[in-house]
């Protein structure tokens, strides 16, 4: 028997895993062999350390703690997606609604529609038009005035002025609505 083997055989004694020829043929190893007869010293003595010492076992309770968290969190899982279903439902019952309300409108008012369509939409397409030409051209100016300096620091600089004349300019257009009849 070769010394690796015999260290494998030690392993399988303390298990008790060896048959009786195997036990003979480990022992006569031993008694012939001094470093694994120190390995089995050595192992014998861990063994009956360890065989001594109580086992550990996991606290008291871990498997209810870790089946109510397991719960718990199925049960926010469950919650989630029924809320998110009872949104999306929602969100189509009212589109529906909304959706059955503005055929009624257009079946019942229809005077007021072409009210709406022949005088009102070309005015409020004419102020949207008007205001996307002035931004344009402040645009462009902004972006002349910067192809012109190459400083990058006034960049922000022209962010800036042109978020507040956008500002300002939403606000006069929002006074200076007044409404269609």
């Amino acid at each position: 028997m070769q010394c690796s083997e015999c260290s494998l055989w030690t392993s399988l004694y303390l298990d008790g895993l060896l048959n009786e020829e195997q036990v003979a043929r480990w022992q006569e190893h031993l008694t012939q062999c001094r470093a694994c007869r120190e390995e089995w010293e050595c192992m014998r003595s861990l063994s009956s350390i360890l065989a001594a010492e109580a086992a550990v076992g996991p606290v008291p309770g871990l498997a209810s703690r870790v089946n109510a968290r397991l719960q718990q969190r199925e049960a926010r899982r469950r919650r989630f997606y029924g809320s998110l279903g009872l949104m999306v439902g929602t969100t189509g019952l009212w589109a529906a609604a909304a959706m059955a309300m503005l055929t009624f409108l257009l079946v019942l008012w229809q005077p007021l529609i072409r009210v709406l369509v022949l005088e009102v939409a070309p005015a409020l397409f004419e102020h949207a038009w008007i205001t996307l030409v002035v931004l344009s051209k402040a645009l462009g100016s902004v972006a002349y005035a910067i192809s012109r300096r190459p400083t990058w620091l006034l960049l922000p600089g022209y962010v800036i002025l042109a978020l507040a004349i956008t500002v300002l300019w939403t606000r006069v257009v929002l006074r200076a609505r007044q409404p269609v009849l």
